[in-house]
């Protein structure tokens, strides 16, 4: 017994030694990362916060731990988001109480998250470029905005580390087929729906990838069907829970009305709210829509105020919109499909301060990544290599873009969506080596 324990300590001990040497490069980065994170959680304070999404998470996991109920803004039961953030928190509060010992728990967790989405990026590149590449891919989060966005408790940090795992594990489906990779890939999908709901789509995207790189279809089917049945497991429960509350039927969330409403604001050619009869369209509507959440003097009960609250917004947000088609649909069909998804593109989130770092220069950086993004499809197709995967991480990055500009155009939401853009630049920068040697034996051999 104890050669064997020897043995199996010895083996560990040398995986471990290859491991560090192989990614000893990686690994510093990481190092300097966590650094630099740990330094901006001390200057900001442990319990720095924007005072808005952030604080309603942490109140509502407090009152998931404190009552069993998922709550957001309000004690009622709510599905105005998605449950991951309430129970992840109520679980923290529950290990670590509702003082500053929750505060600092939170965002060490956050910031390993973060972290995780910087290895992630390494692996995702280093499966098509050398590992070189995959640094590259990891330097822009030491840009002040990620780092700033690691110490918020917002949805930002665990859905990017999520759905770069999603990345990850689809790209290592495509190279190995089967159910090794398959499972830590519907656990991230999983856990980044249960943060945001827009991700629900993302299994097109990586269905639509495994066929163009002629994966096993029989293999891919019954593997939609395990995530279908995975995915039911907590729609159904969740869908009667919502029933039963609010008497309607929310598969993922109600929530998003209020964005949809903010998105009509933006853009060209909007109609004015002067312009609009709102009572008739929008308040008269909701009254008799929602007239069993209204009690006897006209008022809605108060357990009912949130949901008839975001209700109304939708139904204002497509009396809008329809006021914007009836008066000016090229505009509008211009605004949602290139001026929004434009400024989500563009849009940093970076609502502070550190290190100094100016909002300004991090949007310039941000158009340097943009470039770079280009350069690197360019590049793939030129060289034509790796296309397929570039492809895909650009589809995923796009559509996301797309199903967020339908709504509001935040630069919150592209913020989580950036990690697919670090892994098209790491294999871009593989790539554009590549081209560069090509063109200067190209001119050597003239000479």
């Amino acid at each position: 017994m104890a050669g064997i324990f020897n043995s199996f300590k010895t083996k560990v001990k040398k995986d471990f030694l290859s491991f560090m040497k192989e990614n000893k490069a990686a690994l510093i980065v990481l190092f300097l990362l966590l650094v630099l994170r740990l330094m901006t959680l001390y200057s900001l304070g442990f319990t720095y916060s924007l005072e808005s999404d952030d604080a309603a998470y942490i109140e509502s996991g407090i009152q998931f731990a404190r009552t069993g109920t998922i709550t957001m803004h309000d004690d009622y039961p709510s599905a105005q988001i998605m449950p991951g953030m309430t129970v992840l928190i109520g679980i923290f509060v529950l290990l670590f109480g509702e003082g500053k010992l929750l505060w600092i728990s939170l965002k060490v967790l956050w910031i390993l998250m973060g972290l995780g989405t910087a290895w992630l990026i390494y692996k995702s590149v280093c499966l098509f470029v050398p590992k070189w590449c995959g640094i590259i891919g990891m330097l822009p989060l030491f840009r002040a905005d990620f780092i700033w966005m690691d110490n918020l408790i917002l949805t930002e940090t665990p859905f990017m580390f999520a759905l770069t795992a999603m990345v990850y594990y689809t790209l290592r489906m495509g190279k190995q087929p089967g159910f090794r990779y398959f499972w830590p890939c519907a656990i991230a999908y999983v856990a980044g729906l249960m943060l945001k709901a827009n991700i629900a789509l993302y299994p097109l995207f990586a269905l639509i990838y495994l066929l163009v790189v002629k994966y096993d279809r029989k293999l891919l089917a019954k593997q939609c069907v395990v995530l279908a049945g995975i995915v039911l497991c907590f729609v159904i429960p969740w869908s009667i829970r919502n029933y039963i509350h609010f008497h309607a039927f929310v598969p993922l969330t109600y929530g998003a009305g209020n964005p949809t409403l903010l998105g009509t604001y933006q853009g060209e050619q909007y109609p004015s709210d002067d312009e609009l009869d709102y009572e008739t369209n929008v308040e008269q509507v909701a009254k008799e829509k929602y007239a069993d959440y209204y009690d006897e003097n006209g008022e809605v009960l108060p357990q009912y105020q949130r949901y008839v609250s975001l209700q109304k917004d939708a139904i204002k947000a497509k009396y809008r919109q329809q006021a914007w088609w009836d008066t000016d649909y090229k505009k509008m069909l211009y605004s949602y499909g290139v001026i929004k998804p434009q400024m989500m593109i563009e849009s940093v989130f970076y609502w502070d301060t550190v290190f100094n770092q100016p909002l300004e220069a991090l949007q310039q950086i941000q158009r340097v990544d943009l470039y770079l993004c280009i350069a690197s499809l360019i590049a793939a197709f030129v060289l034509k290599r790796h296309r397929k995967p570039l492809l895909f991480v650009t589809a995923a990055y796009l559509g996301n873009i797309y199903i967020y500009s339908m709504t509001y155009a935040f630069s919150r939401y592209n913020a989580s969506l950036m990690s697919m853009r670090f892994i098209l630049i790491g294999i871009g920068a593989g790539l554009l080596v590549s081209l560069l040697k090509r063109g200067m034996d190209t001119l050597a051999a003239k000479k």
